[in-house]
Formats: structure tokens, sequence, C-alpha cells
């Protein structure tokens, strides 16, 4: 049984997903490099997948990891694989320059596990209801399904996700597992045009009764004429389609909002390069003593005119961090959001 195999049927066994999704996640996402496990009797009973995504940050675009799929065999769980098995992912990361991890818990209870890794609740998102009856649709619109991932469809999905500042990004080939994905599900792309030159686009799935639009993405700024005019003929049109249903629109929050994933620094240095630049009036003196995954990330750093520093200096008094608290502080400012992630 190769790796792959054996992955997919632990795989089986831990989640409940249909035949028809854990076929397109091994067919088209997962790899045998992204793959991280530990091996005990002779099996894996523990795994899970690092699938890289850029992601916008304080005005650059950093390297992240996302775990995915972690699960450990029935028969091994309560015995620590699962620590060891992130320890060991979180290593890797360090080693081949990813600056952030990020995971979705399958659960609720998971928030508080994946804490003690280091990860802490940062991606939000707003869940509305729309009213149907208040939407005011443009006439200069027209708006189409579109079924192929083609490469004009990628542009403008990854020109608007960019636009965003603090948002996860997504490659063309992780599009293409998307669309795949809404495919399975039944689900469409609806796309605005302005004469021939697309303005806006939905994506949209029926699940349990409700219609949920899963991401929005448009011309000009949100709240704003332009956007909003765009973002009602999409919404209007998938209310045309699915008549009666109730359309719940999900999308970024710079409040308060729901909680969706979680985040864990996996490179507090150059982090916290790109939060001073961005910053340069931030001032702090942090410690880190707790991150045993990647021991690198211990010591004293000095946040200050627009650098960081690695250094410890006599008379200064330093704020001890952990790696959640600090990678918590180091989005205090920021609303990062992920969306498509087949969660």
């Amino acid at each position: 049984m190769t790796t792959k195999d054996e992955v997919k049927a632990l795989w089986k066994l831990c989640f409940t997903d249909s035949d028809e999704f854990t076929d397109l996640y091994f067919d088209l996402r997962y790899k045998d490099d992204i793959n991280m496990a530990v091996r005990e009797d002779g099996k894996i009973i523990s795994a899970l997948q690092m699938i890289s995504y850029p992601m916008t940050f304080c005005g650059e675009t950093i390297a992240t990891s996302y775990v995915s799929g972690a699960c450990t065999h029935p028969d091994y769980r309560s015995h620590g694989a699962m620590r060891r098995l992130l320890r060991l992912t979180h290593r890797r990361m360090y080693d081949d320059g990813i600056l952030l991890s990020t995971l979705i818990p399958a659960e609720k209870w998971l928030f508080g596990y994946y804490a003690k890794s280091g990860y802490t609740p940062r991606f939000g998102y707003v869940m509305e209801r729309v009213n149907v009856e208040k939407l005011i649709p443009s006439g200069s619109y027209r708006v189409e399904e579109e079924d192929e991932a083609s490469a004009e469809l990628y542009q403008y999905f990854d020109n608007r996700m960019r636009e965003r500042a603090c948002c996860m990004l997504h490659s063309y080939e992780d599009f293409l597992v998307i669309m795949a994905d809404l495919r399975l599900g039944g689900g469409k792309v609806l796309v605005a045009r302005r004469a021939e030159r697309m303005a806006g686009m939905a994506f949209v799935v029926m699940d349990a009764g409700s219609l949920y639009i899963k991401e929005l993405l448009a011309d000009g700024i949100p709240g704003q004429t332009g956007f909003e005019a765009v973002k009602d003929t999409l919404l209007s049109a998938a209310a045309t389609l699915y008549p009666g249903a109730v359309i719940e629109y999900i999308h970024p929050s710079s409040g308060d909002s729901s909680t969706l994933g979680m985040a864990r620094l996996i490179h507090v240095e150059k982090m916290l390069s790109i939060l001073a630049r961005k910053h340069p009036v931030l001032s702090l003196s942090i410690q880190i003593e707790d991150d045993d995954a990647i021991p690198e990330n211990n010591g004293y750093y000095i946040v200050e005119n627009g650098n960081c520093y690695r250094e410890y200096r006599e008379g200064r008094e330093y704020h001890l961090y952990t790696i959640e608290s600090l990678t918590a502080k180091s989005f205090e400012t920021e609303h990062p959001y992920m969306s498509l992630m087949l969660n």
C-alpha cells in the first residue's frame, strides 16, 4: 500500500466526507511531499497535509502553510501522536521558509486543543442574512453562470483577493480545486459583466436549505456605490436562480465577527520585521521562551523605528510572550480573512 493509500484510508476512517469529495481531495490536492505522518506498529497512525498559500499582510505577501486533514487513528488517540506530529510539521515549515501556519478546527473543542501548540483564533467572518426585497440590482450589468475555471476568471479572482489587506490567496492550481469542489456540491459561479468586461463574481451553493454566498468579489470598495451595485446585482441573480431560498452572505469584517480559523507564528523574526516596516512608530521589547518545536524563535526581540533587532539590551524591560499570545499581538491591528478553503 502506498503512503497516499494509507493516508486516504485513515481519512475515511476519521472523517465523514463523501467518497466523491474524498476522491477529489486525493486526486487534486493531496501530494506525498506535503504530507506529514507518524508511524507506529508499521502503519501510519496520524497524518496531515501542509498546503501552501500566499497571504497579504501589512502591505506584503507572505508564505503561509495551511494544516489540512489532521487526523489520528481512533486506537491511538490521547497518547500525544498529533501533538508530536504538529511539532514535526512546524519544524518542517520553518525549514521551508514558511512564516505563518493556519488551520480551521473541525469542532469547537479543538480550538483549545490547538492553542496548546501555539495557535490562536484570528480568522473571522460575518454571515449576513440577505433581505432580497432591499436589493437594488443595476441594469448596467448582465449576470451569467460560469462552469469552467478560465484564465480570465482566475485573474479577476486573484486581483480582487489581493486588494484585501490581510487575506489568504489561492493559486491557479487551488482555484481548479475550488471550482471542482463547487461543482461537486451543485454550486455555481455567477459572473457580472458590464459590456464584455468582468465587474464581479460570486460563489454560491445550497446547503441544508440555505443558499450560501461563500465568496463575493466586485470592482470598487465595499460600502461604496460601485461595489454595492455589483453586489446587489449578483445577490439578486442568485435569488432569482433559487427562488424562496434563505440567502446567507459570508464576507470579511473589520469589527466583531465569528471565528473560522487559527494562526501560529512560524518565523517570529521575519513576521516582526514586516510589522515593524508597516508600523514604524511601533515600539516593543519581547521575550519568547516556550517554542519547543522551533527553538530558533526563542530569545529577545526589539521592535522600534521600523526595524526588528534580535538582541538583549541591559536595563530594558522585556515583556514575556508565548507563541500563542505573540501571534495574537501580531494581528492586533489586522483582520485576517480566509475563504473557499474546502472546510
